[in-house]
């Protein structure tokens, strides 16, 4: 079953559980989802309202297309919250090969390595896409229903979140790689994305006087 099928219950039940997936990737998935989400109501409260009409006919456009980017965020974001238990689980699976034969020890550490790259690569993608949303937030932020700012903020705190969340995720799998060459430049590219996301939602949330 999609994890786009599962009530509230059903995840927080398995989340809770000793199941390989959901864990914290997918997690980090779901909030980034949630992010866009909560920013897409505050379009949902904004377009067609007294307040959007006030806007000049661009400003109604962009926001229009804000408000169906949001859609396809959201979308992306449950991808994510698949494809990390997905490579989690193929890379669990790579444990499980046999290692009696020198073929085979061979096999499995090069199978185990192509699979770690995956897990590693899927949330260093979150946290890349998430990223790219700030500029969403930022307009609804600015132009969307006043009575809804606060909403607009969480949105922020919750994108962080997942972006901190999918960076984690990406670090367990690099220090687990063993031979690096080729993904050096991971923990830099990682500290690089944090940072922005730092800066980006700390500008956000000041504006409300936090």
């Amino acid at each position: 079953m999609d994890f786009k099928e599962y009530s509230i219950d059903k995840f927080l039940y398995e989340l809770k559980t000793d199941l390989p997936s959901p864990g914290g990737g997918s997690t980090a998935a779901l909030v980034s989802a949630l992010a866009g989400a909560l920013n897409s109501m505050v379009y949902s409260f904004t377009v067609d309202k007294k307040v959007f009409e006030k806007l000049d006919d661009d400003k109604k456009e962009k926001m229009r297309n804000l408000k169906n980017e949001c859609e396809n965020f959201i979308n992306k974001s449950m991808f994510f919250m698949e494809e990390d238990r997905n490579t989690f689980t193929a890379l669990m699976d790579c444990f499980k090969l046999p290692k009696e034969t020198e073929e085979e020890k061979s096999y499995r550490s090069k199978t185990i390595r192509k699979k770690t790259i995956e897990a590693m690569e899927a949330p260093l993608n979150l946290a890349k896409t998430a990223l790219g949303f700030y500029e969403n937030i930022e307009f609804a932020v600015e132009y969307g229903n006043k009575n809804l700012t606060s909403d607009a903020i969480v949105s922020a705190i919750l994108l962080h979140s997942a972006i901190e969340s999918a960076v984690v995720n990406v670090f367990v799998n690099y220090n687990s790689l063993g031979n690096k060459e080729g993904y050096e430049n991971i923990p830099n590219e990682c500290r690089e994305i944090m940072s922005e996301s730092l800066n980006k939602k700390t500008e956000i949330v000041k504006d409300f006087g936090i």
